[in-house]
């Protein structure tokens, strides 16, 4: 199953510059925990309730910046009488003997698929933010963007990473509209960020002698700091602040921005992960009876998510592709049939995009799921293309059933 959602992503990559996001996510069944077969399900993150993690990468075109598949899932649980991180000294362990290594093996695993891409950019979140992975990955068509954990000293100085950015002078400023945030103490407004960035050669990370590796002494990055100014921060609120890693080299203003832009993308594994929860294909409220069947359904959750995501990408037409590249010849053919029947007389309800392009199915897939078609009407979300394709998929499964002679004499 993990194979064919890797297909995809390796066929859409040949002679791209990719865009590769990695996240983990837990998937949480303890509400269900009677219906479960005993033993078949490890525990999460809690420690104490049922379920499983799951650690994705999805790839995405660098310049449509649509999904192009997903090319790598791990799904895994806890063992509930394991020894507790003390008992295992778990600083003391080898990086291929910690949870953290699947940041590498996504990454290696990824290099290896897509080998015909003409150029990697992996990005992720602070807790990817290893020294191994800085060491083990970049080559000369892959690249890291990763937002720093913590400071780090630096080889040739006495002196930290934040101390060294702190000092920079700023290159420029842009602004950018946030969102009303609960979570992080934010309401909507407009952000002014002011930008620096340097050169820095991070130091090799403690190592006991037990655990020796041949990772080099330091490592070459650059960092990209994106941090609010005074004059936008609302009274008790918090202010908008990324300190940014990368192999990417940095010359001016320009190429920060654009360290920036992508690593803001990295919300789309948050969106996609989303997506398969509670507001979306509700996973996490299944009740099949063992760890490997709810796996399963993951597995299935994940290629209907990427589906979603691709399609919402999609639905202004800023983005475009072409369709075969996203559906097979016997859904194109559907979709044909479908956008003849679901168009109206005006031009209105006309679908607005090119045949046979990916916003062309968006379109006709979104009016599958209840959208009107009218641009006075709200954009389609995640979960009318969820119905959309509910119902898209009963007409293919009818279609193919057609083509065949069902009623053999």
């Amino acid at each position: 199953m993990i194979a064919s959602l890797q297909e995809q992503c390796k066929t859409n990559a040949d002679g791209v510059h990719i865009i590769c996001l990695q996240d983990t996510s837990e998937y949480n069944y303890q509400r269900h925990f009677n219906r479960l077969r005993k033993e078949s399900l490890g525990i999460v993150g809690n420690n104490i309730d049922h379920g499983f993690f799951a650690h994705v990468m999805l790839c995405f075109d660098a310049i449509s910046t649509l999904p192009m598949g997903m090319s790598f899932c791990k799904l895994w649980d806890r063992n509930p009488n394991r020894l507790d991180k003390y008992e295992r000294k778990y600083k003391k362990l080898p990086i291929e003997e910690k949870e953290s290594f699947r940041w590498l093996e996504a990454a290696k695993e990824t290099k290896e698929l897509l080998n015909s891409a003409d150029q990697l950019t992996f990005i992720s979140d602070r807790e990817s933010d290893i020294y191994q992975l800085w060491s083990r990955i970049p080559d000369t068509r892959t690249n890291l963007i990763i937002r720093a954990r913590s400071d780090r000293s630096l080889y040739d100085k006495f002196s930290t990473v934040f101390e060294t950015i702190k000092e920079q002078a700023v290159v420029g400023s842009y602004t950018i509209e946030l969102k009303e945030d609960k979570r992080k103490n934010r309401t909507r407004r407009t952000a002014k960020l002011n930008v620096k960035y340097t050169n820095v050669f991070i130091k090799k990370s403690y190592e006991p002698k037990s655990r020796k590796t041949n990772d080099p002494d330091y490592i070459n990055l650059y960092v990209v700091e994106a941090k609010e100014d005074e004059s936008t921060i609302k009274a008790g609120e918090s202010a908008v602040h990324w300190i940014l890693y990368t192999t990417h080299r940095i010359d001016n203003y320009e190429s920060a921005r654009q360290i920036i832009r992508w690593y803001s993308f990295r919300w789309q594994i948050e969106q996609f992960f989303r997506i398969t929860k509670k507001q979306g294909l509700d996973a996490e409220s299944s009740q099949l009876e063992t760890g490997e069947a709810l796996m399963k359904l993951i597995l299935m959750s994940f290629a209907v998510a990427m589906k979603i995501l691709q399609l919402c990408l999609a639905r202004e037409g800023t983005y475009n592709d072409r369709v075969e590249k996203y559906f097979d010849s016997a859904e194109t053919i559907v979709l044909k049939v479908l956008n003849n029947n679901l168009q109206g007389n005006t031009i209105k309800q006309q679908n607005p995009f090119p045949e046979k392009t990916l916003s062309w199915a968006s379109w006709i897939i979104a009016r599958l799921g209840g959208y009107s078609g009218y641009k006075s009407q709200s954009p389609p979300g995640p979960i009318t293309y969820k119905w959309g394709l509910d119902k898209f998929n009963q007409l293919v499964e009818g279609f193919y059933l057609a083509k065949k002679d069902v009623y053999k004499e």
